[in-house]
């Protein structure tokens, strides 16, 4: 049983998010943690007016939540009417990166699937989470995304590290009962890579090969601005990208990751972040 959180603020982009992801797992056992975050409005108010807000104060913004989460959990659950899914509500007054990082870990989340804005700016909260929720894969899907009858799941990298495949197994494994077909891009060259980067390769083609019983795509790729040109041309692939470990400077808050500029190219794309 696949256990997937979807951070969702009833807007329509989210609505459709749901829609995407439940139709990509159509053949997999699911639970479907819908969750929704707020924050009380205490600009303005005083301590003493904090003290003295009455119980509808406080009771109103969570009532509203929950009361918009049932109706999603209602819709999808008639709407799929899939035996294998299943939709649960969370509500909590906290920060939405709060609010993933503690049910990561509480529920056991095999991926956490993200709402973009299909635009040049990722948002700093989807940022924010990318850089504090490195225990499972995070799927982020752009608006309109569309579910095909086969998946293609692209992983691009300039093997310049060992690629960590523990995370696309977990995804792979979870699309077991579904087309799948698997390739890689190699933000590169070909026959510029050194002999590291061709053993690196090599590693992934050799592991995805045992995971996979179809043949894996090989796709070299450079300058690598032309990335965003090749999204464009592949919108109905999955791309998969690495989220290498933050050093010292990146924790710190003084450098971004990197992986920031390859999401801002892939805007038109649903985008599989997995990390080192």
């Amino acid at each position: 049983m696949k256990k997937i959180l979807i951070p969702t603020d009833f807007s329509l982009n989210s609505y459709q998010t749901v829609d995407y992801i439940t139709t990509l797992f159509k053949n997999v056992n699911c639970e479907f943690y819908l969750l929704n975050t707020y924050l009380y409005e205490a600009s303005g108010l005083t301590a003493i007016e904090m003290l003295q807000a009455d119980d509808e104060w406080f009771d109103k913004p969570k009532e509203e939540s929950l009361k918009k989460l049932g109706r999603l959990v209602t819709r999808y659950t008639l709407k799929c009417n899939n035996p294998k899914h299943s939709f649960h509500a969370i509500s909590e007054c906290r920060s939405v990166v709060e609010g993933i990082k503690e049910n990561v870990e509480k529920i056991g989340i095999d991926v956490v699937v993200l709402t973009s804005k299909g635009s040049n700016s990722l948002g700093s909260t989807i940022e924010v989470i990318l850089a504090q929720i490195r225990s499972c894969p995070v799927l982020i899907v752009p608006p309109h995304a569309t579910a095909s009858n086969g998946i293609s799941l692209t992983v691009a990298s300039d093997f310049q590290e060992k690629i960590n495949t523990v995370e696309i197994q977990r995804f792979f494994k979870a699309l077991t009962n579904t087309n799948t077909h698997m390739s890689i891009l190699v933000l590169k060259k070909q026959n510029t890579l050194s002999d590291i980067e061709a053993d690196y390769l090599e590693l992934l083609l050799n592991y995805l090969k045992q995971l996979s019983n179809k043949p894996i795509g090989l796709e070299f790729l450079s300058p690598r601005d032309k990335l965003a040109d090749y999204a464009i041309s592949h919108r109905d692939e999955i791309m998969c990208v690495i989220d290498k470990k933050p050093d010292i400077f990146r924790k710190i808050g003084l450098v971004n990751s990197k992986i920031i500029a390859i999401l801002k190219q892939l805007k038109s794309n649903s985008v599989l972040t997995i990390h080192q």
